[in-house]
């Protein structure tokens, strides 16, 4: 029986690969770069007979797996499989690496060092990913023997793959960052029922220009979180505070992008500060929901699900660090708190 050769490539670049975002499911189409690039996947598969096109349902794997087969894409089959999808990554999922260094600090450490520990709260773990694309992957190697296959996957997909097929288990696997649109290329023999791995994230085709980098030292500073919100006095003076003292920070509005129940409750068992410290007391939205003889009684788990209703019921400002959160705004506190 004939081998059957797949060519697994990562999808190109989007908004939220250059804003430096845990992607996830999140429905991103390809930019301007990854556009380019998907040209140069045209180019790099123009001489390659292929049989079968794969994607997973995302439109930045599809719009891929388009510009690799070019002007044969309404010639060929295409298989979708939800199962190569990305990773979901749950409470992290959309949020840059930068705050979520701040929630879950040991969670891009795990991404980068160590994928059988990455985990993100309320999304899908490793070794789950593991399990469900080399399920799929090895179905469709199987089901088409002899054939050709160009599959548009994602990164952390991808990796948990090609742990896989170098023989590391689902709890011991290594981590390998590859460029958007590299190609991996793999032999399966249906006989013997064995996979060998030709070449791992071909990325010649993409000269600096064309590169979408990654700064892993920028990506774990641990930058303070400065939630505010911007018609609030003490809000912009808190800001003026940190501008003055040169700090650098990122912002986020609590009413435009409020936190999560989840980075609530992170923020909360790292202030030590009891459940009613969080509550904007003086709010009038507090007074109309009649909180005051409610949140004594509540439950940590209760409190951040009521906060992340509403940003207007959260104290603020907040600045919170990896291992420090700090709530209101006093400017001696806000130096010790910074160490300034």
């Amino acid at each position: 029986m004939d081998q059957t050769t797949l060519y697994l490539v990562r999808h190109g670049t989007t908004e939220y690969n250059e804003e430096m975002r845990l992607q996830g499911r999140s429905d991103i189409p390809l930019n301007d770069l990854g556009k380019a690039q998907g040209r140069l996947l045209t180019d790099y598969f123009k001489d390659i007979p292929i049989d079968i096109g794969v994607t997973g349902p995302l439109s930045r794997a599809r719009q891929t797996l388009d510009y690799i087969l070019g002007d044969r894409k309404d010639q060929i089959p295409i298989i979708v499989e939800p199962d190569i999808t990305e990773i979901y990554g749950g409470d992290a999922e959309g949020r840059r690496f930068s705050e979520i260094n701040v929630f879950f600090p040991k969670l891009l450490d795990a991404m980068k060092n160590d994928p059988s520990r990455f985990d993100p709260p309320n999304g899908e773990s490793g070794p789950e990913v593991y399990r469900r694309v080399t399920r799929a992957v090895m179905k469709i190697l199987k089901a088409h023997p002899g054939k050709t296959i160009a599959m548009a996957s994602h990164g952390f997909a991808i990796d948990t793959f090609l742990n896989y097929a170098e023989g590391h288990p689902e709890d011991q696997m290594i981590s390998r960052i590859l460029d958007n649109v590299a190609v991996s290329k793999f032999t399966y023999d249906p006989e013997t029922d064995t996979l060998k791995t030709d070449y791992i994230g071909d990325s010649h085709h993409l000269s600096d220009e064309y590169r979408q980098n990654y700064d892993w030292e920028a990506l774990s500073r641990p930058l303070p979180l400065f939630v505010y919100y911007p018609k609030c006095s003490t809000c912009r003076k808190a800001k003026a505070f940190l501008d003055s003292c040169g700090v650098a920070y990122q912002a986020r509005d609590i009413v435009g992008d409020r936190l999560k129940a989840s980075e609530l409750l992170t923020l909360m068992d790292r202030s030590e500060l009891p459940v009613r410290r969080f509550f904007n007391t003086s709010g009038k939205l507090y007074r109309e929901m009649n909180l005051k003889d409610k949140v004594g009684s509540m439950t940590s788990e209760e409190a951040a699900d009521c906060l992340s209703q509403n940003g207007m019921l959260v104290k603020r400002p907040v600045l919170a660090l990896p291992d420090r959160v700090i709530l209101g705004f006093k400017e001696d506190a806000w130096r010790d708190f910074l160490k300034l």
